[in-house]
């Protein structure tokens, strides 16, 4: 049973690197790999029944029969989650209620609503909406939203154009909720004990969660196993303390009572938590070991691990696409993999001091390793590493463990018999409230903290990864002369880190420079990258006071590339999907040079001319004054003298004829003979097609006067322009040249290397897993 559950979660957990193909198409390499190592049948068995399983689940989420896309449709859903509230827009998540569905994920949809009436989680609506896909913007270093719907059975998003309640049926926790809610609303740290109660967020504040996550603390407020395991033990001790000591017996009688006890109470602290990820993990290692207990089983730590990954496998096969799976199964691996190993360096003690000392030292060992491993993992999953999260996490654990949760715990238990009698009575979760003031001034000093977040580049990621690797191998490779091999072998592991350390010391100057064309939906940001510094074309737009992809897509990406200096920031002309991120860059790196004609913008104006930027010519080539208007766009031409990139903006025929007749852009210092007679200025070999392929723009004849290599399309998913048009497209291909778009590509990067062009993708190159494929699940499409 072991190597059956052992190689169904080894093949689902590698879901997260399978390729853009069907993971069913993996099972006959299974069947043939089954027959050749037929000893582990049991293993190849429980693979085969992982991938015949993700792949069901995924066509059963898929499959619901909604009608098709761009057309306005009726859903009967149930609100579970409310989602985010902006100015007058809600967002909220419902779960589609289909009344032939009998087996099988319900499937979710994500919606906004504009003016929405009084809504609450337990509401039943009949929606009338206008859906779209969940396909999300996929850039490097950026947030997965896509993969994140994915994993929580989201298959489609849509707009509210009208909708009618037709009944409420809220569930126990959400009557709690909405009943404490406004109670703890009124505390200073209410927000959190409304996390650690309910597990609900919504109070948290975006300035806390950033506190939260700088401190390495957020586990504190997730529920989890530390919580689920305090709850138990302490229903247990108390228990048990109280049944011995008033109705003692010589049997296992009390025990039993306890542990059913304590299990009962885990498993309803979990329903309040709204069974997590992270929760039903601890849930079903809590419960087995109870079980156990009760049938006086032998069982490892890491057999109940395995079954409770099982479990959770089974039950949810894409819950390995959370960061709070891997976050939560890796934490509790190091924990049993350090009270492992900690008996060997330290001898059981008779005497209570002695045993204080070893648990002081266990408590050492265990946080020092969870700080190393999950910061590692954290850097990975969200770019970024707390340096202050081990002595925060050693002064935190504890006081959560023996005060604020066991405090939180009781004052909800008071508050909830009081409501049952027709009173609210806070006085424990005001006392409970105080013990978290520590904490809170912890969070709040945690912005002046030197170094308080620091961002990894992939690069240093990929260093950071390898030593690890390296050193664990090196702590267990023994060190015989028999394994001198091995060792040297080890060493090279430790290699790009000394590369890397040289050249801080002696930077290396190349003539490889990279463009790349970033996925802001409808809008266009380009990145220049070379020597480690950078140039930005245009911005991407923002929306309201809190939406910026300038915040969501661009500096997460220049973090991720490990670009630390901006040169120049270039904003071709006011539109918001150009230039409405530009505060947001300008703030970030004040010392960037301003280059726009956009009012507003202190910087030099686009006349043309010729700049020199690390060994590349930048050529303004347009416009001759001032222009409003698509016509007035900044036009830039990249080149290094082998290669070129003509980046456009939104200009459209008039400028483009302009440009033919005036060839502008090209003054005569740019030419070392003085003969410019047979110099074409226009041509490039990678062009970034004018105003994201309209029809107003890329004429006949300026295709053919640039007569590109390459053409990229800046625009979004199925937008609502219709960009790039098809006649557009068209023009281009009949030309044999090759077009990318953003929408459905995701992040579009060209590396110019001496003469040649490499072009990568991130769907189809930087990131080409199954769940970042543009597919069928989440079309909202009918399948038949």
């Amino acid at each position: 049973m072991n190597r059956f559950m052992f190689g169904f979660s080894a093949i689902l957990l590698s879901a997260m690197l399978w390729p853009s193909l069907p993971p069913v198409s993996y099972i006959p390499y299974l069947v043939v790999g089954a027959l050749i190592l037929y000893r582990k049948i049991p293993v190849c068995a429980g693979g085969l029944f992982a991938m015949a399983w993700l792949t069901g689940f995924c066509l059963g989420l898929s499959r619901q029969d909604l009608p098709v896309l761009q057309q306005p449709i009726q859903v009967r859903g149930e609100i579970i989650s409310l989602v985010s509230r902006n100015s007058d827009w809600l967002s909220l998540d419902i779960s589609v209620i289909k009344p032939n569905l009998i087996l099988g994920p319900n499937a979710k949809l994500r919606l906004t609503w504009k003016d929405p009436p009084e809504v609450d989680v337990g509401q039943v609506w009949q929606f009338t909406l206008m859906p779209k896909r969940i396909a999300s913007v996929l850039n490097q270093g950026g947030y997965n939203e896509q993969k994140q719907l994915i994993s929580q059975h989201v298959v489609g998003k849509g707009r509210v154009i009208e909708a009618q309640l037709l009944e409420v049926s809220p569930s126990l926790r959400n009557e709690l909720i909405s009943a404490l809610t406004p109670e703890l609303a009124s505390l200073p740290q209410g927000d959190i004990l409304l996390a650690l109660l309910m597990g609900d967020k919504q109070l948290i504040t975006k300035a806390r969660w950033q506190a939260l996550r700088q401190t390495g603390t957020g586990h504190l407020v997730a529920i989890s196993g530390l919580h689920l395991s305090v709850v138990a033990a302490w229903i247990y001790t108390c228990l048990l303390f109280g049944l011995s000591h008033l109705v003692s017996h010589q049997s296992r009688r009390n025990i039993t009572l306890a542990l059913v006890a304590a299990g009962i109470g885990a498993a309803f602290y979990a329903y309040l938590a709204g069974f997590g990820i992270s929760t039903q993990r601890a849930l079903v290692m809590i419960l087995l070991l109870m079980l156990l207990s009760l049938l006086k089983r032998f069982s490892t730590a890491w057999e109940r691990l395995l079954f409770a990954l099982f479990i959770v496998l089974l039950l949810d096969p894409l819950a390995c696409l959370s960061a709070g799976f891997w976050l939560s199964f890796c934490a509790l691996g190091i924990i049993l993999y350090t009270l492992e190993i900690q008996p060997r360096a330290f001898t059981p003690a008779s005497s209570r001091g002695a045993r204080l000392r070893t648990g002081m030292m266990q408590f050492w060992a265990i946080q020092w390793r969870l700080s190393l491993g999950l910061g590692l993992l954290q850097a990975a999953l969200f770019g970024g590493v707390s340096v202050h999260s081990l002595w925060m996490n050693i002064l935190a654990v504890p006081w959560f463990s023996f005060v604020v949760i066991p405090l939180a715990m009781a004052g909800f238990v008071c508050w909830w018999l009081g409501t049952t009698f027709g009173f609210s009575w806070l006085g424990l979760l005001r006392l409970s409230d105080w013990s978290l003031s520590p904490y809170a001034q912890l969070l709040d000093i945690s912005q002046q903290l030197p170094a308080h977040w620091l961002a990894l580049s992939d690069s240093l990621l990929a260093l950071g990864f390898c030593a690890l690797v390296g050193g664990v191998l090196w702590r267990y490779v023994p060190k015989h002369k028999h394994y001198i091999a091995w060792l040297s072998l080890l060493s090279l592991l430790f290699m790009p880190a000394l590369l890397f350390c040289m050249t801080l010391w002696s930077p290396v100057q190349t003539h490889r420079w990279t463009m790349h064309l970033l996925d802001v939906g409808q809008g266009l940001t380009v990145v220049i990258e070379k020597n480690g510094r950078g140039f930005i074309y245009d911005t991407g737009a923002s929306f309201g006071d809190d939406f910026s992809y300038a915040e969501r897509v661009i500096l997460p990406f220049l973090k991720a590339k490990g670009i630390q200096e901006i040169d120049y920031i270039v904003i071709s002309h006011s539109d918001n999907d150009h230039a409405g991120g530009a505060p947001v860059l300008m703030e970030a790196y004040p010392k960037a040079l301003v280059i726009t004609d956009v009012a507003g913008f202190s910087g030099q104006d686009c006349r043309p001319r010729q700049i020199q930027w690390q060994g590349l010519r930048l050529n303004l080539l347009s416009p001759p004054q001032v222009l409003a208007g698509n016509n007035g766009s900044c036009v830039v031409r990249i080149d290094d003298g082998l290669q070129s990139l003509l980046l456009t903006g939104d200009i459209e025929k008039q400028t483009e004829a302009a440009l033919l007749r005036s060839e502008l852009g090209v003054s005569r210092e740019l030419s070392v003979s003085g003969d410019l007679s047979d110099l074409n200025e226009l041509q490039s070999d990678v062009l970034v097609a004018p105003h994201h392929g309209s029809k107003t723009s890329s004429t006949e004849d300026f295709i053919d006067a640039v007569a590109p290599k390459l053409v990229l399309f800046p625009a979004g998913f199925a937008n609502r322009y219709g960009f790039p048009k098809n006649t557009v497209v068209e023009r281009y291909q009949r030309r044999e040249i090759r077009s990318l778009t953003t929408g459905t590509e995701g992040q579009i990067s060209v590396i110019f290397q001496q003469s040649e062009l490499e072009v990568k993708t991130y769907r189809g190159d930087l990131a080409p897993f199954w769940y970042n494929s543009l597919f069928r699940f989440g079309d909202l499409i009918n399948p038949e």
